[in-house]
This record gives C-alpha cells, sequence and structure tokens, in this order.
C-alpha cells in the first residue's frame, strides 16, 4: 500500500490527494488521526478525485489558531474546497461535526455528504469518552506526549477501537498514526472551541446536501443516538448499519462500505456524463 505524502492546500492546512477522473471529494478524518487513514478507501475508489485533510492540530497541518472556533475552521476549511472543486464531504467520528459545519454554513455549496459514526458538537456526550479524556489529560501533564498516550486512548472500554482490535493490520496501521499525534490540545484545550458549541435542529435543516449516515452494529449508543437526530432534521438523508462492525465503521469494513461511497457519490454527482466504463472501473476494482 502506498503511503502519499502530504502537501499544503493553503492556510496552513496540509492534505493528501489521489487523482481521478470523477469528482472531487474532501475527506475528514477522526480525533488523533490523520488523511493517511483513508489509503485503503481510496484504493477501492479510483475513479473519483480524492482529498483528504490533516484537521489543524493533527498530522503535518498547523496547530489550532488561539481565538479559532467550529465556524472559524469550517469556513476555512469549505473555502478550501470550494477553491479546489469539491462538491462532495466525507468524514468519520469527530471529523462529521467539521463536515456537517462546513454544510450548515454553506447549504447549497456540497451535493452530498457522507458521515460515518456521525457526532454533534454540544450535544451528548459519552461518559466514558468524556472520563478516558480526563485521564489522557493526567496523564498528558505528568509524562508528556508519547506512546503511554496513544495506549490509553486505544484502550477499551470506551470500545472505540474495540472493532479495529480484531483486525491486527488495521489496528497496526491506525497504532502508527496515533503514535505520531502530540496531544497539543491536552495542554492547551483549543479542541473543545470545536465542539462546545451546539448545532442545533435550526442549524441541521439548513442543509440541502444529500446525505448518507452509515453506522456500525456494534456503535456506541450515543453516536446512534446523534445520527437519528441528525436524520430526523436534514431533508435527503439515509442512514444505513454496518454488520459486525464498530465505530470506526468506514476502516472497520472497506470491503463493505466503499460500495455503499460510491452509489451515494454516483446518485448525486454533479457531473452526470461520467462513462459507464468509471462504475466498471469500481466494480472491477472490488473483485
Amino acid at each position: 500500500m502506498t503511503l502519499v505524502s502530504p502537501v499544503y492546500i493553503g492556510e496552513g492546512i496540509a492534505a493528501r490527494t489521489q487523482p481521478g477522473a470523477g469528482e472531487k471529494v474532501l475527506w475528514i478524518h477522526g480525533y488523533t488521526m490523520d488523511s493517511s487513514t483513508w489509503t485503503e478507501l481510496w484504493q477501492l475508489l479510483p475513479s473519483w478525485y480524492h482529498l483528504g485533510v490533516d484537521i489543524p492540530g493533527h498530522g503535518a497541518s498547523r496547530p489550532l489558531e488561539p481565538g479559532e472556533d467550529l465556524p472559524t475552521l469550517a469556513d476555512s476549511l469549505a473555502e478550501l474546497a470550494l477553491a479546489h472543486d469539491v462538491r462532495h464531504v466525507i468524514a468519520l467520528s469527530f471529523g462529521t461535526i467539521l463536515a456537517l459545519q462546513m454544510a450548515i454554513q454553506r447549504p447549497s455549496a456540497f451535493a452530498s455528504l457522507i458521515l460515518g459514526a456521525p457526532a454533534l458538537a454540544g450535544g451528548p456526550q459519552d461518559r466514558d469518552i468524556g472520563a478516558r479524556y480526563e485521564e489522557l489529560t493526567h496523564l498528558y501533564f505528568r509524562r508528556g506526549h508519547g506512546p503511554h498516550l496513544r495506549a490509553l486512548w486505544m484502550r477499551s472500554p470506551p470500545n472505540i477501537f474495540k472493532g479495529a482490535e480484531a483486525q491486527p493490520l488495521l489496528w497496526k496501521r491506525l497504532s502508527e498514526v496515533i503514535d505520531k499525534h502530540t496531544w497539543p490540545e491536552l495542554g492547551d484545550g483549543r479542541m473543545h472551541a470545536l465542539t462546545s458549541r451546539a448545532q442545533t435542529e435550526g442549524d441541521l435543516q439548513k442543509i440541502q446536501s444529500a446525505t448518507l449516515i452509515l453506522l456500525g452494529e456494534n456503535e456506541l449508543p450515543v453516536f446512534k443516538y446523534c445520527a437519528e437526530r441528525i436524520s430526523q432534521e436534514l431533508r435527503v438523508c439515509k442512514q444505513v448499519s454496518i454488520a459486525q462492525v464498530g465505530h470506526l465503521c468506514l476502516l472497520e469494513a472497506p470491503h463493505v462500505t466503499h460500495r455503499l461511497i460510491n452509489t451515494h457519490l454516483h446518485a448525486h454527482r454533479l457531473d452526470r456524463s461520467l462513462c459507464k466504463r468509471d462504475r466498471v472501473n469500481e466494480q472491477r476494482s472490488s473483485l
């Protein structure tokens, strides 16, 4: 599996790309990860042009700036996406908060959204995840950043990484990525500004993008609740459960989720002239 090096696309944001003949898709990773986590899914979706950003404070991107909140960061990412002619957004877990905010602030800008394990800013919180974050903060101040933080973060319960535990290669890849995270947010608390402002029912009702929500069968209850709230408020929304996987559903079952992703992107693409050959190539890649 070839790992593409990140490049800077503007405003200190690093991204990885995989060119394809189809429309451009923006990918937003989960907390403590980076855009390299999408590589396997991209290889299964060769007809699309993929652009995966590293969220500020993650990967090769700049740190979060003082006072940078969710609307400000979402506006920056939306501007970059539109400057690169992106009209589709895919996100996982924490990344879905940013994806939703982008669509809230630019209601007609994106043709489609795909949200894996969606969360809501200012929404319900899992008590065990909150407790784990407190443990991480205390450990950070005692020992600084290092593999001990990754080991604690990936420990179950809470079952964020439970599904990945059964897949040695996925577990290894995620461990390597998270080991590179330097956890600055534990020291300055800046990530709180990205989750404290509530995304309300009224906000969600502004979104015009056709949305697909993907949930693992073994998802944590709080994320199932968020998915239901989002589904009830969005104009066009479909929800699909993925059997035998957990919170990181997009990564745990790529050979299932890439078909659902491909179908949704094709159904809502702007370029209706995409030839049938692209569909054939996608089908061959999954054999």
